[in-house]
């Protein structure tokens, strides 16, 4: 994979009681590269983690052979369907939690010989592309829908307070509170306690599906160019770096060196979480690919 511009990084935070929850997998198929961030929480979530990732490359794969083509938005939709209900399946058969056990789903897939990467996600792990503007450097980063022409940038983290999220919770029968002290808003069935979920769309956590949390993905389309670099990262790096930060940590030490650009974006994520609090730290995957 470093050959390819490929490097990964993936490591435990400080979540007491739990194992590194984060999941993921990177797959080279010729002229397409799969690229997947599962986050998980909850008392089971790392098995919903590592389902999600089963199941989620085994349809692709499967989808990929049959259309010889990037999925489409239709298929993406399909497949992040038929993940959640795998999950959901499995769960029962093989006895984890999976009512307020879930995990975020970011897949990227590239196309190397059309230059295109079609993403699919939902939740807050974040996927962004970069194009250096000169040698280490990026100076800015489009994100979302809203992307300029010459410089696109990535997927949109699924937040409660979005006001387009939070409607649908609403309507739905949640609620959307920011609690006394705590610094993410978070979602609730109306007049309970639970589940206090960050982010707005997830696999799993069927008690927040009946509160408005989905499942179904964000998509965004993109087109690269040669030395363009995309990052796709749980939200252990995104809680205190942004998009150009990341990507400029990374750049500035370049494609040769692509695996300590991982691991200096990990160590930098770790250092910003102690240096708020010396005893939390989430768990921090990162994976970047250099794109040619």
């Amino acid at each position: 994979f470093l050959k390819a511009g490929v490097a990964i990084s993936c490591a435990k935070g400080m979540k007491p009681g739990t194992p590194n929850q984060d999941n993921f997998f990177v797959t080279d198929c010729g002229n397409f590269l799969l690229c997947c961030v599962a986050d998980g929480h909850g008392s089971s979530g790392h098995w919903v983690s590592h389902w999600t990732c089963k199941f989620v490359l085994r349809m692709m794969l499967e989808q990929m052979e049959k259309a010889k083509s990037l999925p489409t938005t239709k298929a993406m939709m399909e497949i992040f369907e038929k993940v959640h209900k795998e999950v959901i399946r499995t769960a029962n058969s093989e006895k984890f939690e999976v009512g307020l056990s879930g995990t975020t789903l970011s897949v990227a897939v590239i196309d190397r010989e059309k230059r295109k990467i079609l993403l699919a996600w939902a939740g807050d792990s974040r996927c962004v592309l970069g194009r250096p503007v000169k040698k280490g450097v990026i100076s800015r980063l489009a994100s979302g829908p809203s992307g300029k022409s010459d410089y696109v940038g990535g997927s949109a983290d699924h937040k409660p307070n979005d006001p387009k999220e939070r409607r649908r919770v609403e309507e739905q029968g949640g609620e959307v509170l920011l609690l006394p002290g705590d610094v993410p808003h978070r979602v609730f069935a109306k007049g309970k306690e639970i589940p206090g979920l960050a982010m707005s769309r997830s696999i799993g956590d069927l008690a927040g599906h009946k509160a408005g949390i989905i499942h179904q993905p964000g998509i965004e389309w993109l087109d690269f160019q040669k030395d363009d670099l995309l990052l796709c990262c749980s939200d252990g790096v995104w809680e205190f770096l942004s998009n150009v930060e990341a990507l400029n940590i990374v750049s500035q030490v370049g494609k040769k060196n692509a695996a300590d650009g991982v691991q200096k974006l990990s160590a930098e994520s770790r250092r910003l979480w102690l240096a708020e609090a010396d005893d939390c730290c989430d768990d921090i995957t990162v994976i970047a690919v250099w794109l040619s």
